[in-house]
């Protein structure tokens, strides 16, 4: 029988996949209904459309950003992330470890805490709410 946290791991891992193959994937099927995506100290979004168009701004700016999970840790409903972004055309000076704080219902992400440097990710804006 497989535990909640090794699912949780599972969905997580396909989560991170995602990021890097098809980040509008990302947004519709790691995320649950209702969601919080908290880019802690920097904004925080609620809907869908939203998160595409930051999404969208970034791949604008870094077509090729990557993620690279370093460590996960699951308990119960949440999973820790320590990774690092990076973008190969960007040079090595572009790169910015970044942690979230998932926490999982019926393997989506209902919250998103995540920890990071915004100054350092090519092309950041704060999404608008529309």
């Amino acid at each position: 029988m497989v535990s909640e946290e090794e699912r949780n791991l599972e969905a997580v891992k396909r989560w991170a996949e995602l990021y890097n193959d098809d980040v509008h994937r990302m947004v519709d099927e790691s995320y649950g209904e209702p969601f919080e995506v908290d880019v802690r100290g920097q904004f925080v979004m609620h809907r869908r459309e939203t998160f595409h168009r930051a999404e969208a701004a970034v791949l604008a700016a870094a077509p090729r950003r990557r993620t690279r999970v370093e460590r996960m840790c699951a308990a119960g409903d949440t999973v820790v992330v320590e990774a690092l972004l990076f973008d190969p055309d960007q040079g090595e000076d572009w790169q910015t470890p970044w942690c979230a704080v998932l926490r999982l219902r019926d393997g989506r992400i209902v919250s998103d805490h995540t920890y990071l440097d915004a100054s350092r990710w090519p092309g950041f804006r704060a999404p608008t709410k529309r």
